[in-house]
């Protein structure tokens, strides 16, 4: 008896570390996803024969498939089989990577690229709720899908400025992602769909038991609007810092594609700090997120005053552990802590407003850049003072309370 159960908590323990590394190698590959098209906007506008600025716009139909994905795909996770779903999510991403560098217009583009949105919200459905059950409830899961995202962001250019030296086609780039996702599809199939569900039935019956009326206040709109706000902070520089430093202050491809690995890097840095500091409970995670709010803005300090190398590494660098280590997710978290029995809504509505900015952001940006590239980076001073003002003032309401 003792050994059947030993048995089947070791077969646990393998399908649940299953489960983690197909869902993490997603993330890698959904890392490759949101800067692919930024760094590859040369190859896609000649590729297409258009403008800087129409290739840039493409990049929100990822957006447009966010916003129309994520009301029902989260919906949908509570009655669907994760693992069919999580299938739907690596097969649309196969479909993506596989047909964007096949494209020739801007309108088959945006129709494939529409793929990669439905694939991302998918899979952010499937992976939030299997991370928390089958880590007990603890966030720390979900904390790493940040870093295995930095990972992906990462690496990505460092395989495209190898690519560029190699004189080798950038479409192969995408089929790398291609290849990664169809071993991981295979490892998925593997997997029996029960071992995505550990506290099902729990969690359901909690849901029904809190029957609690839902409630417009100040701290929902605001923290909407920093998932709005963070999203927009995020993507803007992923997707015009290496064109700024190229153009601008005439770093060669080289050195302005590899700012977005020190971006990276310190992304990684920052989501273990984060994970470190919330963990040990050292400090208040209102606190915390001022800290990142103001560590932004130092970096962006940093960046638009750099004109070599090493400082501009630097701001990146500091950019990165503050704006992109983890604190879309921090400001989800104290979004829920403060209306725990609408976590799975506010997890929707989060990501939703996230989507939005998703959208709009390559358009504005887009024609911004038409006229005024050299003042992009200094721009999204606008932004980052939008977030500290909201996370000052949770940080003063909470202290209140």
């Amino acid at each position: 008896m003792t050994e059947i159960k030993q048995r089947t908590t070791a077969e646990y323990q393998v399908s649940h570390f299953k489960v983690r590394l197909v869902i993490y190698l997603s993330y890698i590959v959904q890392g490759f996803a949101l800067i692919i098209l930024a760094q590859t906007v040369q190859q896609l506008s000649t590729l297409w024969q258009s403008s800087i600025a129409s290739t840039t716009a493409v990049v929100s139909s990822i957006g447009i498939g966010k916003l129309i994905a994520y009301p029902i795909l989260g919906e949908l996770s509570d009655h669907l089989d994760r693992k069919k779903l999580l299938s739907i999510a690596a097969i649309t991403y196969i479909l993506f990577f596989t047909l964007l560098p096949l494209t020739h217009t801007i309108f088959l583009a945006v129709i494939v690229t529409t793929l990669a949105g439905l694939a991302n919200a998918a899979l952010d459905a499937v992976a939030y709720p299997t991370l928390l059950e089958i880590n007990h409830g603890k966030s720390s899961g979900n904390v790493l899908i940040k870093a295995m995202i930095s990972l992906g962001e990462g690496l990505l250019p460092i395989i495209l400025v190898t690519l560029i030296n190699q004189k080798i086609w950038f479409g192969w780039l995408y089929w790398l992602a291609t290849a990664i996702l169809i071993v991981n599809l295979s490892t998925m199939l593997s997997i029996k769909s029960e071992k995505f569900y550990t506290l099902k039935n729990q969690t359901t019956s909690k849901v029904i038991k809190n029957k609690v009326k839902w409630q417009w206040d100040i701290t929902k709109i605001l923290f909407l609007t920093y998932g709005f706000s963070s999203m927009w902070l995020m993507l803007h520089f992923t997707q015009w810092v290496t064109r700024y430093f190229h153009v601008v202050q005439s770093f060669t491809t080289v050195n302005s594609h590899l700012l977005m690995t020190f971006y990276s890097v310190g992304s990684l840095v920052g989501v273990g700090l984060l994970f470190l500091i919330t963990n040990q409970k050292w400090i208040r995670e209102a606190r915390l997120l001022v800290l990142t709010a103001i560590g932004t803005i130092v970096g962006l300090a940093v960046i638009v005053s750099s004109q070599e190398m090493r400082l501009a590494s630097l701001g990146c660098f500091i950019f990165g552990i503050s704006a992109a280590g983890g604190s879309l997710q921090l400001g989800l978290s104290q979004l829920i802590a403060h209306n725990s029995k609408f976590s799975g809504r506010l997890t929707g509505l989060y990501f939703f407003f996230g989507s939005v900015a998703f959208f709009l952001m390559p358009i504005v940006t887009g024609l911004f850049a038409t006229k005024h590239l050299a003042n992009m980076m200094t721009s999204l001073f606008i932004i980052a003072g939008l977030n500290l003002s909201i996370v000052v003032f949770n940080a003063v309401h909470e202290r209140s309370r």
